[in-house]
């Protein structure tokens, strides 16, 4: 039974044109999938959670003109920001990873990475549980490794793998904080309840069964997809996707 908390609601208004009985009928055609973009980001406010559209985090311009056209979604792959070192300004982590993703940088682009036409998540989600607009939803993401049709990127703004899991930069940050007597990494309170809320809003506007970390899909063994959204990330993926009986990707 869908929630009537999340349902989605389209409203319209109209008003009759003068003699209109004498008149040639005029078609009026809607586009359904800007609807829904609004209604989804209506359903999330309407949720008591804060929602940050595209141009409020002063996204860059996406080459649309390159990008296509998605909308039969089917599953939700987690991800999480693995080379941040902690929490930060939730726009500024979205600006840097729209950068890299849309102008890699040499070396990067000797390891594999390809100039990506937008930021590639649909969503992100900051550790006080904000929920941002990443690529618009009506286009196919760049977030897995040649997996991304019919499949919602969402990406959580911190490091949620332990050290053990990476030798980069990232993991020897991770492991002298360790050392200085502080907490591994965990997901707040507020970021799980809205990943769990936005999970449930997606899965009653399309026909979600499917919930993944980033990980779990298949052929994401290469550079970040072995590790990513972490262990501790993947373990709280594991926990919504039981409470919420979806499947795991096959």
């Amino acid at each position: 039974m869908v929630s009537p908390y999340y349902s989605i609601e389209h409203w319209s208004t109209a008003n009759a044109m003068p003699d209109y009985k004498n008149n040639d009928p005029v078609e009026i055609t809607v586009n359904d999938r800007a609807a829904t973009r609004q209604a989804i980001i209506n359903a999330v406010r309407r949720s008591r959670t804060e929602f940050v559209e595209r141009s409020s985090w002063a996204a860059h311009k996406a080459k649309t003109a390159s990008m296509q056209d998605d909308w039969d979604y089917r599953g939700i792959a987690v991800h999480h920001a693995g080379r941040s070192f902690t929490c930060g300004p939730a726009a500024l982590q979205l600006q840097d990873i729209q950068s890299m993703q849309m102008d890699p940088t040499l070396l990067q682009r000797m390891q594999g990475k390809m100039h990506a036409d937008d930021i590639g998540y649909h969503y992100a989600i900051d550790c006080f549980g904000n929920i941002y607009e990443g690529r618009d939803i009506r286009f196919k993401g760049e977030h897995l490794f040649r997996y991304n049709t019919g499949i919602i990127g969402i990406v959580l703004l911190e490091n949620l793998a332990e050290p053990e899991e990476r030798k980069d930069l990232a993991g020897r940050m991770q492991s002298l904080v360790r050392l200085l007597g502080k907490n591994g990494p965990q997901i707040p309170g507020r970021q799980k309840d809205s990943l769990r809320k936005l999970v449930e809003i997606l899965s009653n506007v399309f026909y979600i069964w499917v919930l993944g970390g980033h990980r779990e899909f298949q052929n994401q063994s290469a550079g970040e997809g072995r590790i990513c959204p972490g262990n501790v990330g993947l373990e709280f993926v594991k926990t919504l996707r039981a409470s919420l009986r979806l499947s795991s990707p096959s």
